[in-house]
């Protein structure tokens, strides 16, 4: 096949080939692809070989980067790269592991480390912790490590597997740690290296799904899931017909892949348990298989010697989810999505509303200013609203209220709140210039100066109200003194008084 450069990028299902047929190939390795990785949050993809090489490739042009990797003196068996894109590991037949730098600005041709000694026989898997500052290897001398990345050092381990170990797996959150040998699967704490759980299972290959609940493993020409708590089997999967080499679940984690001796890549749904699309054909049996980081791409490497990049068909709940997303799509550039903010009342909306259809019980309206005039001072319209009001009237308009005739004792000026409390006065009058004639009280008693109660008189804006007055030891005088003067007005009404003095004066 051609190797002509194609970017991932401009891969879509419109752009895409003949069915089944690879996106990209990429030809360099000089002996069969083992090992296969996309490094995350780049365009690079790292593979390992028979030919004791690691090479870098640059997705963009489809062509290798830089020299090939040398340090390894056998087969290079198994290769893994860290989360956070930074660090990749090599481990090779001759037990030995190297750990590389990802290039920046330069190629690079020689590892950072090869200080990690403690294998003696191949080694058939390593991995990365999810804090990319540890990871695990399985040989096939029969034990498991984990390794501080800086120092070199073998942190956890080595495990007995008590038979070759062929697989090793990391949970999502790091807290455990799973290996496959020829007749069982162990979970271990990740930090105490206490061993949490023994599945008697074979597992040449053994991975965590996404959630960290189950666990994919699979022997010969079998695959089969399991509660990773206590290693019952909820499905299993024989659908290859030789060998099984490699597995991989998409970072998205709804599918697994599987690559196999029979020259077939195949694919299953996590949601619903079963295989999903076509397997891939190749002319030549297959030993890795992983997926991008989008997970819609996987990379392969074949005993043709040949890396090829394929487009991922979508499971059904991926499909569901797209089509979800254009109906949304589709339906906002039209009508409005009812979760999203509410847009505001346009104008006019209240241009045509009227205010007189609606109840007026709790509607307060401003006086103008001759109905202000008309209710008279703020004290009187308070007393109105607060000392007359009626409780169970119901009527919107306020009701003309008259104010009874109340005895107060009452004097003028100074002396208002002293007789106000006592009721008499016991300061001389001042004088008053003399009338010519004498007045009477509208009883026919002359006018006298002795000391008696005053009187006060209170009007709102409706209704006025007079006060009565009482008498205390009213004596006869002479009638010097004019009405204004009076000081004793017994059982009279005040505006009676006023009215006849007004008259007599005017006739005067």
């Amino acid at each position: 096949m051609s190797n002509h450069a194609i970017s991932p990028q401009a891969l879509t299902p419109l752009a895409r080939k003949k069915a089944l047929q690879a996106e990209m190939t990429l030809k360099g390795h000089e002996d069969w692809v083992r090992g296969i990785a996309f490094i995350p949050g780049t365009r690079l993809l790292v593979t390992c070989s028979d030919d004791k090489s690691l090479r870098l490739w640059n997705l963009d042009t489809g062509q290798q980067v830089g020299k090939p990797l040398l340090g390894h003196s056998d087969y290079v068996l198994r290769v893994a790269v860290s989360p956070d894109g930074r660090w990749i590991v090599s481990g090779s037949r001759d037990g030995s592991i190297l750990v590389w730098e990802v290039p920046t600005t330069k190629s690079l041709t020689v590892p950072v480390s090869d200080t990690y000694k403690g294998h003696r026989r191949d080694i058939w898997s390593v991995v990365f912790a999810p804090d990319s500052k540890t990871f695990a290897s399985a040989s096939y001398d029969k034990t498991v490590c984990v390794w501080q990345r800086e120092t070199g050092k073998i942190s956890l381990g080595p495990f007995q597997m008590g038979g070759e170990a062929y697989s090793v797996s990391y949970s999502p959150d790091g807290s455990k740690l799973a290996a496959g040998a020829e007749t069982h699967i162990i979970l271990w704490d990740s930090t105490s290296g206490e061993e949490l759980l023994k599945i008697e299972q074979r597992a040449w290959l053994v991975t965590f799904t996404l959630d960290g609940l189950h666990l994919i493993s699979g022997s010969f020409n079998d695959i089969r899931i399991s509660h990773a708590a206590t290693g019952e089997i909820i499905k299993q999967f024989d659908v290859h017909t030789d060998l099984l080499r490699s597995l991989a679940i998409a970072p998205d984690g709804t599918k697994f892949a599987t690559a196999s001796s029979d020259k077939t890549t195949r694919f299953f749904d996590l949601t619903t348990l079963e295989p999903f699309g076509e397997p891939l054909e190749y002319p030549d049996a297959l030993y890795c298989v992983t997926f991008s980081e989008d997970s819609q791409f996987i990379a392969t490497g074949c005993v043709d010697k040949l890396v090829r990049i394929w487009e991922v068909d979508r499971v059904e709940s991926e499909e569901f989810k797209q089509s979800v997303h254009k109906d949304r799509h589709r339906a906002g550039s039209s009508k409005p999505d009812p979760r999203q903010k509410r847009a505001g009342v346009p104008r006019g909306f209240f241009d045509n509303f009227d205010m007189r259809s609606q109840p007026q019980h709790n509607i307060r309206t401003v006086p103008t200013t001759s109905q202000r005039h008309a209710e008279g001072s703020h004290m009187k319209r308070l007393i109105n609203r607060l000392s007359f009001r009626s409780s169970t009237s119901e009527s919107p308009t306020p009701r003309t209220r008259k104010i009874d005739i109340v005895d107060i004792f009452a004097t003028r000026g100074k002396y208002r709140n002293a007789n106000a409390i006592s009721g008499k006065r016991h300061l001389a009058r001042p004088s008053h210039p003399p009338r010519k004639n004498a007045r009477t009280s509208n009883t026919g008693v002359p006018r006298t100066n002795a000391s008696a109660v005053g009187m006060s008189n209170i009007t709102t804006g409706a209704a006025s109200a007079s006060m009565r007055t009482t008498t205390h030891n009213a004596s006869a005088m002479t009638g010097e003194h004019s009405p204004p003067d009076a000081e004793l007005v017994p059982e009279t009404k005040c505006l009676t008084v006023l009215a006849r003095w007004f008259l007599c004066g005017r006739a005067h």
